[in-house]
This record gives C-alpha cells, sequence and structure tokens, in this order.
C-alpha cells in the first residue's frame, strides 16, 4: 500500500513539474525578440532569385515592431494590416531610415502582415501579436 501511495505521489509531481514547465517556456517565448520572417514580392513582375542580402530586417517584441535597415534608401512605407479584417493598422513613409519602431501595443492579439516598399526593395512578413 505504501508502495502504491509513493508511486502515485511521484507520478502526480512528474506531471505537476512537466505542466510548470511547458507554461513557462509559453510565457518565455511571448517574451523575447523574434524575427520576422521577410520574403521578396513584386506584385505583377517575375520572381528575381540572388545571392545580395536581405537589406531589411523585421522583428517583434512586446507588440513592438523593429525595422533595420542594412543600406539606406531615399523612401521606405511601411504598412501593416490585420489578416482577418484586411484593415490597415499603420502606414507611414519615412526617408532615409535606418532603423524604426513601430508600437502595436493597442491592437489585438491575431495576424498581422508588414509590407517594406520602396523603389529598389518589395519585402513581405507575417506575425502574430
Amino acid at each position: 500500500m505504501k508502495t502504491l501511495l509513493i508511486i502515485l505521489i511521484t507520478a502526480f509531481t512528474i506531471v505537476c513539474s512537466i505542466q510548470a514547465q511547458e507554461n513557462g517556456s509559453t510565457m518565455e517565448y511571448n517574451n523575447t525578440e523574434r524575427e520576422i520572417p521577410l520574403k521578396d514580392f513584386k506584385p505583377n513582375k517575375p520572381i528575381n532569385r540572388s545571392l545580395i542580402p536581405q537589406v531589411a530586417h523585421a522583428y517583434l517584441y512586446n507588440k513592438v515592431v523593429s525595422i533595420s535597415f542594412e543600406e539606406v534608401m531615399p523612401a521606405v512605407t511601411i504598412k501593416i494590416t490585420k489578416e482577418s479584417t484586411s484593415e490597415t493598422i499603420y502606414s507611414q513613409e519615412y526617408i532615409s531610415p535606418a532603423a524604426l519602431s513601430v508600437n502595436l501595443t493597442m491592437q489585438d492579439s491575431g495576424t498581422y502582415y508588414i509590407e517594406i516598399v520602396s523603389d529598389t526593395i518589395s519585402l513581405e512578413g507575417e506575425f502574430m501579436l
């Protein structure tokens, strides 16, 4: 009887420990900086393959999207759209940006799309808030 009780207590402790680790990893994931994968898109144009490194990178951290540029571009337009409503929640043109941030703390959770467009690049990405 004592052996059965010890086995049950040990199993219960292990299950609780595993659940606590899973919950902790979810919380940690939400509070870490995540890269938003950007891919090249050009409407109505063929896709060019190149070894040239990507000129812009986007990251998400605590509902703030940060964008950094590897090279100076004269003008860049950033547009963020909510997937469920197709509503543009942010659209702004920047002149010669090196880096910029867009605060989305007032937005609901869900899937969003980002577009980064200039004369020389057209990048898009998808991310979850």
